[in-house]
């Protein structure tokens, strides 16, 4: 072998061995067992390559009987003894009935092979994109932030179907295929080794030379298709939740030209790889023909008649066979080598997630957060970076009392809010509630808590559905539910709805203003009955009436539970037991409203520019 045939082999061993080992990564997705249903999905192949092989085998005898062969020789001899008679009719029509009777079960048996094949690869197909979105929603926060939403929609989409329905059913389809392949050539080699050994030579150079030609633009293609899907996504998106801007902006036709352009490229990749899977069709088809005029040149010029005739028409009723079965096999190679850029960028995802870890959302133990929460020198940077956002924070929120944390922009309290929330652990430091570390049970501590976000994330659903968030229609507590709006002063807009407390706000609650979708938020928080309630920038985006209005309702909450506020805004503040000002990630100065700003300069700044406002 030449040292470009050794490197071409060890790059077809690498490639090959590169895609098994993406598969069992793959294959972790699916949580019920694998194995069995590939054995089954062999066993199922073997039926089949067996009753072509049987179907073929019979054509022997049938073409012997139809050329005028003696029934008392050969083959025939058998027959003709199974059936009791040597009646040439009679031993044709029972040969071709056994032969029409063997492919009719072939087919009818393929049929139902396909079929269950099919369904199961489907199936593990929706069970891996299902366990794929769980891994995404049971990520870390802090890896969460870091990936897009375009890739995250590109590989519940676009890999898990091409790793599926490309390389997965196509191996096992591979797998089926060579069996048949593999069962006809043994007939045929029964028949005429010679020609058959010449026949595979041929055609099997042939396929491989194909393969090899069109080997790299299938990986070109597939490289084509994720792209183009990922850039049709990262159009879209934009487009869609950025409505309002693009409307303002007019600049509606910049992301249907870029979403038009990554489809139309998606489309041309999607022409490249039918055309490139048809090619070999073609050639083979000639190559077939030309290899049965050479067979029978052959037969003709080195037996008698008769015989080239029997096993000429053997050779026929096996290409029938063999051509659609190598057509499938090239195509099928050419499908899975396009799949495998998918399923690379699956495998890739699938160990990331791994290496990130998992949240546990485990039922909350018996265990209840009670007391003052305490940070103890709490530190926190990102991962990939070496500057401290929040450092060296030591403050307690006592049990019962309204904690204010304000500061400008950078300063680190949203940061430090989601340590808080446990959300990020710190990365030196402790955060502890009635002198439990709150991340040695954090399923329990969310049980504890109702966040208000700035922006409210409201689904398209009812009112009820919105405030009860993630719990099931049928298992809300109508009670609470009302008790809830009560608290967060959200009965008079349920009255001015047509269908109440069961009326669809619209997604994302186009249908309610920013002050009624606070409240809502305010609501949906009350619903967990949270021993600590936290709202961020809850009040930022609002108006100055609609902010008092809110205000006023967070301060009618005081005493009944802990409260945690996160503002720029000091005005929402005042009343708080508790304000902590920070700068540069550190704790600037602490206490009432009136001693943070007779301590603080910075602070007393921002107060006296709130009063100019």
């Amino acid at each position: 072998m030449t040292s470009h045939g050794k490197k071409d082999a060890d790059e077809e061993t690498e490639c090959r061995d590169a895609m098994f080992a993406d598969l069992r990564v793959v294959c972790r997705l699916i949580r019920r067992p694998v194995r069995v249903w590939v054995l089954l999905a062999v066993l199922g192949s073997c039926v089949i390559a067996a009753l072509d092989m049987i179907g073929v085998a019979a054509t022997l005898p049938l073409m012997q009987l139809v050329t005028g062969a003696d029934p008392s020789q050969g083959v025939l001899v058998h027959v003709s003894n199974l059936l009791g008679t040597k009646d040439e009719q009679t031993l044709i029509l029972a040969v071709a009935l056994a032969v029409g009777l063997a492919f009719a079960l072939k087919s009818l048996a393929t049929v139902a092979f396909r079929w269950w094949l099919l369904g199961h690869t489907t199936k593990l197909e929706a069970e891996a994109a299902t366990e794929l979105l769980r891994r995404y929603l049971l990520a870390p926060y802090w890896a969460h932030r870091e990936r897009e939403i375009s890739v995250i929609h590109r590989n519940l989409a676009s890999s898990v179907s091409q790793t599926f329905g490309q390389v997965f059913l196509g191996l096992i389809g591979l797998l089926a295929d060579a069996l048949t392949l593999a069962a006809i050539l043994v007939v045929l080699l029964i028949v005429s080794p010679l020609v058959t050994i010449f026949a595979i030579a041929v055609f099997g150079l042939l396929g491989w030379a194909i393969q090899r030609a069109l080997k790299k633009r299938h990986l070109q293609i597939g490289l084509a298709m994720a792209k183009s899907d990922l850039e049709a996504w990262t159009a879209l998106m934009p487009g869609l939740n950025g409505f309002r801007e693009a409307r303002l902006s007019s600049s509606a036709d910049l992301f249907v030209n870029r979403f038009g352009q990554a489809k139309a490229d998606r489309a041309h990749a999607s022409r490249l790889a039918s055309l490139v899977s048809e090619i070999p069709k073609y050639i083979l088809e000639m190559g077939f023909v030309l290899g049965i005029a050479g067979i029978a040149l052959v037969l003709f010029s080195t037996g008698t008649k008769e015989l080239a005739l029997a096993v000429l028409g053997v050779y026929a009723a096996a290409a029938v066979r063999l051509l659609p079965t190598m057509n499938r096999v090239v195509a099928t190679i050419g499908g899975i080598r396009t799949g495998q850029v998918g399923m690379r960028i699956l495998a890739e995802e699938v160990e990331r997630l791994d290496a990130d870890g998992y949240h546990s959302e485990s039922s909350p133990s018996s265990k209840i957060f009670s007391g003052d929460v305490v940070l103890d020198h709490v530190s926190y940077r990102y991962r990939d970076s070496d500057v401290f956002v929040v450092q060296e924070v030591s403050t307690k929120i006592i049990r019962g009392q309204t904690t204010a944390f304000v500061g400008s922009s950078g300063a680190g309290k949203s940061t430090l809010l989601d340590v808080i929330l446990g959300l990020l652990e710190p990365t030196s430091g402790t955060v502890s509630s009635g002198g439990e570390n709150i991340f040695d049970d954090l399923p329990s501590w969310y049980s504890g808590l109702g966040v208000v976000p700035q922006d409210v994330f409201l689904l398209d659903d009812t009112l009820a559905g919105n405030i009860a968030f993630g719990v099931d229609p049928r298992a809300i507590d109508r009670d609470r539910l009302l008790e809830a709006v009560q608290l967060a002063q959200l009965a008079p807009l349920v009255e001015e709805m047509p269908a109440g407390l069961s009326t669809r706000v619209g997604e994302r609650g186009v249908r309610l203003s920013g002050g009624q979708r606070q409240r809502v938020g305010i609501a949906r928080a009350l619903y967990r009955k949270p021993s600590i309630l936290v709202l961020d920038e809850a009040t930022a985006a609002l108006d100055n009436a609609t902010e008092r209005k809110i205000s006023d309702t967070i301060d009618s909450l005081s005493g009944a539970m802990t409260i945690v506020l996160v503002a720029h805004r000091l005005s929402t503040v005042k009343n708080a037991d508790k304000v902590v000002f920070m700068s540069d990630g550190r704790i600037q100065a602490e206490g009432s409203f009136a001693e943070v700003e007779r301590q603080n300069a910075e602070f007393a700044h921002l107060v006296a520019l709130g009063k100019l406002g």
